[in-house]
């Protein structure tokens, strides 16, 4: 292995968010419940900005498809009359 890797920045990011309720929680709800509690914060730090992307994409992908679907209705109305 290479001592050159730096791992990924948001897994920088959510490790330790992930990790803080964990931690801090445990003593109030338990290791199962601050644990999957820390789980999901660490997958929405991680896999949040990529979904949030992908989401605007596939809108504007939709918006797009429309806009091109009701012109192309509009012009098959007008070549009719």
């Amino acid at each position: 292995m290479s001592a050159s890797f730096t791992p990924p920045r948001l897994l920088i990011l959510a490790a330790p968010a992930g990790i803080y309720p964990t931690i801090t929680l445990s003593p109030e709800t338990g290791w199962t419940w601050s644990a999957a509690i820390g789980a999901v914060i660490f997958a929405l730090v991680l896999f949040g900005p990529a979904l949030i992307r992908s989401a605007a994409k596939a809108s504007a992908v939709r918006a797009a498809t429309k806009k091109a679907k009701a012109a192309e209705t509009s012009t098959k109305k007008e070549g009719k009359k």
